[in-house]
Order: structure tokens, then C-alpha cells, then sequence
């Protein structure tokens, strides 16, 4: 259950991380809805409230993001969990909470995260990533993860912070996603299910390197029903946060897990991750 718990973050944390790093072709200005004639009969507040279609936003998202050289973002996590094995079955809460200062070129992340499972001692790991190597601390011991394991982890976060395009993916849902504004930000609703979502999340997962693991994991997936809030500062076009709702079951090895997720993530500190610096604890303790 372990296994399908991380599995499953990574590839929910990728999708939330591309939010912060498209590379499509910059502008400086909303795109005009229709043309110049057509707000001549618009007061100022009338024009500037107007909320952009799903296309417009996109456009304007993935150009802001372009320029954008470093942020902050933090997720929480909560899932609840059963599997079932023939006669036995086992309820697991898994309770997630991630925090991640990231430079985007060149790349440097420094990551906390904390998972409690219900009936064990909470996790708690520091890690510093570069483009070449992983250092991690997990208790008082800092360790420098073998290259050979690092390699894949490292290229999937190259991919998930420099897509192209990546917002590009609610488009193969249109039909199921609404913009509508909430205070300071406008949101990208889509409330999906069975391939609709499932095609979704290959499209996401293919363009962030996801590995053949992970792969091999969605097809296995039924998910019966994914609500999804994406929301983008007006002034900035900036990713403010998501919200990501999902409830799902998959089988192997004659197990059966089903799963009701929730996660809220946010993005802050908007190019104001100067440095990230490895400790000297962790480059004199590291093996």
C-alpha cells in the first residue's frame, strides 16, 4: 500500500509542480476578446472584470510563467485508503505535507516533506536536488543517493518544471471545464471521470517523464470520479494554487485498493528564491 501511496503523490505532484514552469511564446497583455470596436461600449471596471475563456487563459498563463525563474509551492495531502486482500481488509489514512523552494535554471529544489500513516511514527525527509544528484536526510543522517538512482527522478523534475504547453492538456477536457473567478484569482474548474480523466492524466504524465512504473499503474486504475480547481492571480496570470479531488480504485496481485484523495497546493514567492545553498552538514555527512 506503501508503494501505491508514493506512486501515486508523484505523479499528482508533477502535475501541480508544471503549473510553475511552461514555455510558450510571451505577451504582455490579455488578448482582446474579439476586437478593438468591440468594448467601445464597455466602462473601464466592465472590460477589466470580463473573465477570459479557457483558451485566453491558458495563452496568458503559460506566457507569465515563461520568464518566471523561481517559487515556492506547498501541498497537503489526505488519503484514505482500503485494501482488500480475499477475507482481510485494512483501512490506511495517509496524511501528506510538502514544501518545496525551487530554482528553476539552474535547477535546484529544496524539498521537506512529512507522511504520517495511521498506526506508524510520522516520516519526516529533508532534500536538497540538483540537476545531478539527490542529498537526503531522513533523521539525523544525511545521504547522497546513488547516481544511478537518481538519473530518472531527476530528468521527471526537469520535465515537470519546463513543459510546453502543459496547460494545453485541459483542452482535451473543454467539455468539462468551466472558468469562473473567486476574489483576487480566476479558476479553471474540471469535474471529470472514467477516460476523460484517466486520458488526462497520461497526456500530463507522458510529457513529465513519467516512468513505465507509474504507467503501468494508471492503466490499472478505475477512477470513478476527479474534480479539479486550478486558480490564477488576475493581475500576474501567475498559478495560485489547485485543488485536486479524486476518488479511485485499482487491482493487483489479487489485492484491491480503493482510494478518496484530496490535495490543496499553493504557489508562492513569485522569483523570490534567490538561493538555495546545500548545508556543509550535508556535503562533509553525506556517503
Amino acid at each position: 500500500m506503501k508503494k501505491w501511496t508514493t506512486l501515486i503523490i508523484g505523479a499528482l505532484l508533477a502535475v501541480s509542480l508544471a503549473a510553475c514552469g511552461n514555455d510558450t511564446d510571451n505577451t504582455a497583455t490579455p488578448p482582446a476578446t474579439n476586437n478593438e470596436t468591440s468594448n467601445e461600449g464597455n466602462t473601464p471596471a466592465e472590460q477589466e472584470t470580463k473573465i477570459p475563456t479557457l483558451d485566453e487563459l491558458i495563452t496568458k498563463t503559460n506566457a507569465a510563467t515563461k520568464e518566471m525563474k523561481s517559487f515556492t509551492t506547498e501541498a497537503n495531502i489526505d488519503q484514505n485508503l482500503k485494501l482488500d486482500a480475499g477475507e482481510q481488509s485494512q483501512d490506511q489514512q495517509v496524511k501528506t505535507s510538502l514544501k518545496m523552494d525551487i530554482i528553476k535554471d539552474p535547477m535546484m529544489i529544496y524539498q521537506e516533506m512529512k507522511m504520517e500513516m495511521s498506526g506508524q511514527e510520522a516520516q519526516n525527509v529533508k532534500q536538497y536536488i540538483t540537476s545531478d544528484m539527490i542529498y537526503s536526510q531522513v533523521g539525523e543522517q544525511w545521504v547522497k543517493i546513488p547516481e544511478a538512482q537518481t538519473k530518472e527522478l531527476v530528468e521527471q523534475m526537469k520535465a515537470s518544471m519546463n513543459p510546453e504547453g502543459e496547460l494545453d492538456q485541459f483542452k482535451k477536457i473543454e467539455e468539462d471545464t468551466e472558468v469562473t473567478e473567486d476574489g483576487d484569482n480566476y479558476v479553471i474548474n474540471a469535474d471529470v471521470s472514467g477516460d476523460n480523466v484517466k486520458e488526462l492524466a497520461k497526456a500530463v504524465m507522458e510529457q513529465n517523464g513519467s516512468n513505465a512504473q507509474t504507467q503501468a499503474m494508471l492503466e490499472q486504475m478505475n477512477i470513478t470520479s476527479m474534480k479539479m480547481k486550478y486558480m490564477i492571480n488576475k493581475e500576474t496570470y501567475l498559478p495560485a494554487g489547485t485543488d485536486v479531488n479524486m476518488v479511485m480504485e485499482m487491482e493487483q496481485n489479487g489485492q484491491k485498493m480503493t482510494m478518496d484523495m484530496k490535495m490543496n497546493s499553493t504557489f508562492s514567492n513569485h522569483d523570490q528564491v534567490e538561493e538555495i545553498k546545500i548545508p556543509q552538514e550535508a556535503l562533509d555527512s553525506a556517503k
